[in-house]
């Protein structure tokens, strides 16, 4: 008899199928991140630059919270100051990176933050002078612009 003595798999519901399979995709990312939270220049060059906040950074991109969206693939150089504890150097010492916006999105339930992921091609260390061009540019954005109803730490 047909049937009789074979092993078929089981029927399953949509529902029931979801209960038996992972949520989440296994991780892909070759390089770990790091969760660290500070500020950051970024901008399509060219244009003026914006105040956001790291989320996470990792050798190959970061992750940001800022007040504007930025468009999908758009090439993006954003400046990083990393902190003496981190570096072990004497002073800050900023970095600036150029790449291209992977993902940009409203913040859910946010009042104008957006989350941009972006992949870095490449970067440079900035030189004390022209690090210094760059205190009166983030007093500036810092002073008027902030990220609202968002906290990057959760």
């Amino acid at each position: 008899m047909p049937g009789v003595g074979q092993n078929k798999p089981p029927k399953w519901t949509t529902s029931e199928c979801q209960n038996h399979l992972p949520f989440h995709s296994p991780e892909r990312r070759k390089n770990p991140r790091f969760d660290l939270h500070f500020s950051v220049l970024l901008r399509v060059p060219g244009d003026l630059w914006a105040v956001g906040e790291t989320a996470d950074v990792s050798a190959t991109g970061a992750f940001f919270v800022t007040d504007r969206p930025f468009l999908l693939s758009a090439p993006i150089e954003y400046v990083l100051t990393f902190p003496p504890d981190l570096t072990k150097a004497a002073n800050p010492r900023r970095v600036r990176f150029f790449g291209k916006v992977l993902r940009s999105y409203r913040v859910p339930d946010s009042i104008g933050a957006f989350r941009i992921a972006v992949r870095s091609d490449g970067h440079r260390y900035l030189s004390p002078e022209q690090s210094a061009s760059f205190d009166a540019i983030d007093q500036k954005l810092s002073a008027t612009s902030k990220v609202n109803g968002y906290d990057p730490a959760t």
